[in-house]
């Protein structure tokens, strides 16, 4: 056992009397300097079980300035020293550093990447339990020495994360199924290897000019090696670091083999890349194949190659071609297609490393009650109307003491981050129909007319499909749409808020700024944010008949998670999408919030193209490998399948569920009973479930001359019935006068 002793004397732990008043005013208004906060030297020691790669080193963070205060770029880094405790090939790393000691010091171990050029730092590891270590100001300095990753004494069990990009570029390459284009030549089985390749010239400005220095191809990359070579250093320096998971098996993400990995027409191969340099970054793919009859113990042969160049990665996503070579003969072999993601650090918002809730889920917590989009979808009950994803929905689920509420999130045109589920609003062409024939099964929407016309809807990207034009939402601004009229609403009960407070609550389109105002929600209300993105269906089409969204990936997410991180304060937050890179990109430009992807029903008709959210085995490894909190899944994965929620146990990971049939109170005892975290549900505050579903979709017209008849008409009527208004009196109604 290793043992720290310093010969100092020990703290007191408990508090000294305070001195006596001074005796007279004079010495009362004297001021009197703050007494020096003490301080004292303390041996960190931590033991890491696993080998360390390029110039990777454990790191110590914590909330005191010689600890860095949590900051990532200011985190001390541990002297190594051989482990003397063991017999293992595990290192152990050793600082004296000074410390307060009249607050509790809480600390955390890490593992960075380290620059010494730019003195940069990435996190590699951190430990993210909820409750860092700590040294308290009554403890001596007689203690044994950590392990990174395990619990000290009486610690809860320690968590070991991935970090998060913090100045580095994270850069996704999916090959899946094979993507091979063979030229003559026999399909085989090959392994491909990513290797990435960099150089950064010298700035000549910063050493004295030398005319032979500046034509010779040495570099930092090539300096930093010989410069570790001279101090007997015998690890690679590296930058960049490749980790790689195959979603159709049960291996986790880890450092790929030397001869690559398998891809086969069944595998599904996922390359995480962190990258310091990504635009003077290219890669090498090299691929292997074994002989037709190679022996068990002989290698593979290097069958050819090819490069991946950066100005092949220039948006957030897609698709690059790599022409492969033959490793021998050096001619063309054939072509391969490799899909890519490129996740940028948050450009506004610095995370540290304080506290994280990525993975963390308090393990007696019962089950939580979730409203879906607030109240549920938009209902008819008797003459009101309870319209979804409105901040009326939103408290009537308060009222319901919901424990969280479910959202759906998009970008305006001008990037405000506005809550509604549907991807395209849907203009009637012909004259507005009587109120019998549309406002029975659908909802309305009106848009004044000083602001839209069928030219400008096509205009905006529109198209025209049968009897109704269909406009992305993306297409217009906030001031477009939060001008929005409804013409029905739920009435105001016994009149007790203003008519203009009430019509506000339910107006289509908030603001999650808004919804964010503890003044207008609950900070205890948590809420699950579903991110809204398109998606391509089996059949090669948009879903719900969307439009292909034309948002920068890193933008979308962004603006979306600098708004949360900025305004939730404590509120409980859960982020979710039916996109998988979308979900991947959330883990990693933060770590305070959990993740969870979202699977469609298993019965639907139509699925995604997407196999990392269509097939339930392939998600569960994605989420699986990239850390996720969990899966959000409908009823019927869990209902046909009860098996799938032991498994997700054993691999620690949570479930939310939601569907139609949750409205079913036995349906809901049954999914509690599997273990569910929460269920998403429609209208909390009915056990019956009272009320009619609107069966159409949302619909939206124009204020124009031939429908703002019939439109003044309903809004009358509506009015009176709802908020006792006759006809014959002259009241305002939606900034209308009518008379």
């Amino acid at each position: 056992m290793h043992r720290w002793f310093f010969a100092t004397d020990r703290e007191e732990c408990e508090q000294k009397p305070e001195e006596d008043e001074p005796s007279n005013a004079s010495e009362a208004r004297e001021a009197r300097p703050a007494p020096p906060v003490p301080t004292t030297e303390w041996p960190f020691c931590v033991v890491y079980h696993h080998p360390l790669k390029g110039n990777e080193y454990v790191a110590i963070s914590g909330n005191c300035p010689s600890l860095g205060n949590w900051d990532p770029k200011k985190v001390f880094i541990l002297a190594k020293h051989e482990c003397i405790n063991c017999l293992c090939t595990c290192c152990q790393f050793e600082a004296i550093l000074e410390i307060p000691r009249n607050i509790d010091i809480h600390y955390r171990y890490c593992v960075v990447v380290h620059d010494p050029q730019t003195k940069d730092v990435y996190i590699r590891f951190w430990e993210s339990q909820l409750i860092p270590r700590v040294i308290r100001t009554c403890q001596n300095m007689l203690k044994r020495c950590d392990t990174l990753g395990k619990p000290h004494d009486d610690d809860e069990a320690n968590q070991v994360d991935r970090g998060w990009a913090t100045t580095e570029t994270i850069l996704h390459l999916k090959i899946f199924k094979a993507p091979f284009s063979w030229q003559r030549q026999k399909q085989r089985l090959l392994y491909v290897h990513v290797q990435p390749m960099f150089e950064v010239p010298e700035n000549p400005c910063l050493e004295p000019a030398d005319p032979l220095k500046m034509v010779s191809s040495e570099t930092r990359l090539s300096r930093n090696l010989a410069q570790q070579k001279m101090k007997g250093e015998t690890r690679q320096f590296r930058l960049a670091e490749i980790e790689v998971v195959n979603l159709s098996s049960q291996n986790p993400l880890t450092s790929q083999p030397r001869f690559g990995v398998r891809c086969g027409p069944e595998d599904m191969e996922l390359f995480h890349c962190s990258i310091a340099f990504p635009e003077e970054t290219l890669y090498r793919l090299d691929l292997y194949t074994y002989a037709h009859k190679a022996g068990s113990d002989e290698p593979p042969y290097h069958y050819g190659y090819g490069f991946l160049m950066p100005d092949q990665l220039l948006d957030t996503e897609g698709s690059a071609r790599v022409k492969i070579t033959c490793a021998s003969t050096h001619r063309p072999l054939m072509e391969m297609c490799v899909r890519y993601l490129i996740i940028r650090p948050l450009p506004n918002f610095r995370c540290d490393l304080s506290h994280s809730y990525e993975r963390y889920w308090r393990k007696n917590r019962l089950c939580m009650n979730i409203g879906h989009k607030g109240s549920g979808n938009t209902y008819r009950l008797g003459s009101d109307l309870v319209r979804e994803n409105t901040l009326y929905g939103f408290k009537q689920a308060v009222l319901a003491n919901a424990d969280m509420v479910e959202m759906d999130v998009q970008l305006t045109q001008d990037a405000q981050v506005v809550v509604y589920h549907d991807f395209v609003l849907r203009f009637l062409l012909q004259r507005m129909p009587s109120f019998e024939d549309l406002l029975d099964n659908q909802d309305l929407l009106v848009f004044a007319y000083e602001n839209l016309n069928k030219l400008m809807l096509l205009a905006m990207g529109g198209s025209k499909r049968k009897d109704l034009i269909a406009v992305p939402l993306e297409a217009f601004t906030y001031d477009q749409l939060k001008e929005v009229k409804v013409l029905r609403f739920a009435g105001s009960k016994g009149c007790e808020m203003s008519c203009d407070r009430m019509l506000q609550e339910q107006r289509p389109f908030p603001l999650l700024f808004d919804l964010l105002d503890e003044k207008n929600l609950s900070v205890d209300m948590g809420f699950l944010i579903e991110i809204k993105w398109p998606q391509m269906t089996s059949v090669r089409r948009w879903e719900s008949g969307s439009f292909k969204p034309t948002f920068d990936r890193n933008f979308y997410v962004d603006t979306i998670l600098e708004i949360v991180l900025h305004k939730a304060g404590r509120r409980r937050i859960v982020f979710c999408s039916f996109d998988a890179d979308i979900c991947a990109m959330v883990r990693f430009k933060q770590n305070v919030y959990p993740v969870t992807l979202l699977l469609e029903d298993p019965h639907s008709p139509v699925q995604y193209a997407d196999q990392r959210v269509g097939v339930q085995k392939y998600a569960v490894r994605f989420c699986d490998s990239l850390e996720f909190l969990g899966l959000t899944l409908h009823a019927n994965s869990l209902l046909n399948k009860p098996s799938t929620m032991a498994y997700l146990r054993q691999i620690n990971m949570e479930a939310f569920v939601y569907g139609s049939s949750t409205t079913d109170l036995e349906i809901r005892e049954k999914l509690k009973r599997h273990g569910v975290r929460g269920i998403i549900y429609d209208r909390l505050d009915q056990l019956d479930q009272v009320g009619e579903e609107l069966e159409g979709d949302t619909m939206c017209t124009i204020d124009s001359v031939t429908t703002r008849r019939v439109i003044r008409e309903t809004e009358v009527e509506e009015w009176a019935q709802k908020c006792g208004y006759k006809p014959g009196n002259s009241i305002t109604v939606h900034n209308i006068y009518i008379d």
